[in-house]
């Protein structure tokens, strides 16, 4: 009885750790950062707008080196003021880009310092909206009038791609805190001009965009 009972303790301390690891499974990581946004063939007067990037991620452990979860990225770049899509008149571009995607993280996940790679596919939603007034001293030809005229206010979907890397430092078991570098492709979409626009002359837009961003992540573990 005595050799059994020392038996099933020996068994049941060795698995003691096994089951602490297996339990630290999941982790929530909030990221935020810079971010470059290219707008490629969809640009209306503003090829390129800087802004932020920042969304979070949940992932769940495979093997110690693997990690499968969804991630969301939102892009909000600065609204950009043009003078050269219209003659005499100024224009302003509003871009929200938000991705849904599944993510396979390659890294990892004991050591204090954690280098990864994430690769991730899914789903963009991204709105456009390009306002357009006069110039000073200058009116609309239909009109003369100088009101604000609003000539895309769309939304498109399409594929996202994102490709990351990065590194994260472990101050504990259970929180990490790094860095990253991260390429965004939101594929192909089409942007619907107002009647305004096409009065104008304008069509509506359709092309893909990409972004690069770089920020910081902040992790727990459980």
């Amino acid at each position: 009885m005595l050799r059994e009972s020392l038996l099933a303790a020996a068994v049941f301390a060795a698995l003691l750790p096994a089951r602490a690891a297996a339990e630290e499974t999941t982790e929530i990581s909030f990221h935020a950062g810079k971010m470059s946004l290219n707008m490629g063939k969809a640009a209306a007067g503003a090829a390129t707008m800087p802004g932020a990037a920042y969304g979070f991620r949940i992932l769940h452990d495979q093997t110690p080196f693997l990690g499968l979860g969804l991630d969301i990225d939102m892009l909000k770049p600065a609204d950009k003021t043009s003078t050269s899509l219209i003659a005499n008149g100024r224009t302003t571009t509003s871009v929200d880009s938000a991705s849904v995607l599944g993510v396979v993280r390659l890294g990892p996940t004991e050591g204090d310092l954690r280098p990864n790679f994430l690769f991730g596919m899914g789903v963009h939603f991204t709105t456009i909206r390009l306002d357009a007034s006069p110039s000073p001293g200058f009116g609309w030809a239909d009109t003369g009038t100088t009101e604000k005229r609003t000539l895309i206010d769309s939304g498109g979907r399409g594929i996202a791609i994102k490709l990351q890397g990065g590194a994260d430092y472990a101050f504990t078991d259970n929180f990490l805190a790094g860095g990253y570098l991260a390429w965004n492709s939101m594929g192909s979409a089409e942007y619907e001009a107002t009647d305004a626009a096409k009065a104008l002359g304008l069509k509506s837009l359709r092309g893909s965009m990409s972004a690069i961003t770089f920020g910081v992540n902040l992790t727990g573990r459980f």
